[in-house]
């Protein structure tokens, strides 16, 4: 994993094997992306504060949960509504969650921040047919 590839994906959730799982197959999508993951919400908003305010930091992916102790995933978005527009245009944030509730997938599509959402467990089908356009950009 390179941290200067074209596709980069972070996870926010509190299950590390979910993370695990999502990174997995995100390198069998997308050979050469890079990925990174967070279970604890308020560290992933530090880091994205700290790196995605520099000038040469690249566009993201962000999958992230809803339901999360601590912070859950609608306030990670309040939160990062609060940053700066510099680094709020680098992220595509998609809701990743086992939420079977309408209610979650309403207020998905509502988001002004959220570009869709994925239910668990994601597939390696899914990831391409959301991002058919990063296959060839992951191994360039």
């Amino acid at each position: 994993m390179e941290k200067n590839s074209t596709v980069r994906f972070m996870i926010i959730d509190d299950d590390p094997i979910n993370n695990h799982i999502c990174s997995k197959y995100i390198q069998l999508a997308f050979p050469g992306a890079y990925t990174i993951s967070f279970t604890n919400p308020q560290e992933a908003l530090d880091h994205i504060q700290a790196i995605y305010g520099l000038p040469l930091s690249a566009e993201t992916i962000l999958l992230l949960d809803i339901n999360m102790p601590g912070l859950n995933g609608w306030e990670v978005l309040d939160r990062f509504a609060k940053f700066p527009d510099e680094i709020k245009k680098k992220f595509r944030i998609y809701i990743l969650s086992s939420s079977i509730a309408w209610e979650d997938k309403n207020q998905a599509d509502k988001h002004p921040l959220v570009s869709g959402f994925i239910e668990k467990p994601i597939t390696i089908e899914q990831l391409q047919d959301l991002f058919p356009n990063l296959k060839k950009l992951a191994v360039e």
